[in-house]
């Protein structure tokens, strides 16, 4: 089926808290690029990076959202939301209660969930 999609994730939200400030700049950089301004010069990628790190507070709701499944989700949704409102020429909230996420307690349940 091309309509939907599965994900099996597995959540470690204290992570990123073990993380120094610099991998965490560099991995939300490689994740949301959008504030630098040329992905494919070193100098502009590291004055991006340069100015997380100047931002201690920043860089605490950058590591909450790293170890966030929520955050994840939202960010994979969003842009497939965007681009299908687009294509439908419409507006609003694109998955009007299509999604449904199930928590996956045990390692049974998640192979069941894969083998689904």
């Amino acid at each position: 089926m091309s309509n939907h999609l599965h994900v099996v994730l597995r959540s470690e939200p204290a992570m990123p808290w073990q993380w120094t400030d610099r991998e965490v700049a560099e991995r939300w950089l490689a994740i949301f690029p959008g504030s630098i301004s040329n992905r494919d010069d070193p100098a502009c990628i590291e004055r991006a990076t340069l100015a997380l790190l100047g931002n201690a507070e920043r860089l605490d709701v950058i590591r909450e959202r790293l170890g966030s499944i929520s955050w994840f989700m939202r960010a994979l949704n969003e842009p497939i939301a965007r681009m299908a409102n687009r294509e439908d020429d419409c507006t609003g909230r694109f998955w009007e209660g299509r999604f449904k996420c199930q928590a996956l307690l045990d390692e049974q349940a998640a192979l069941s969930c894969m083998a689904a």
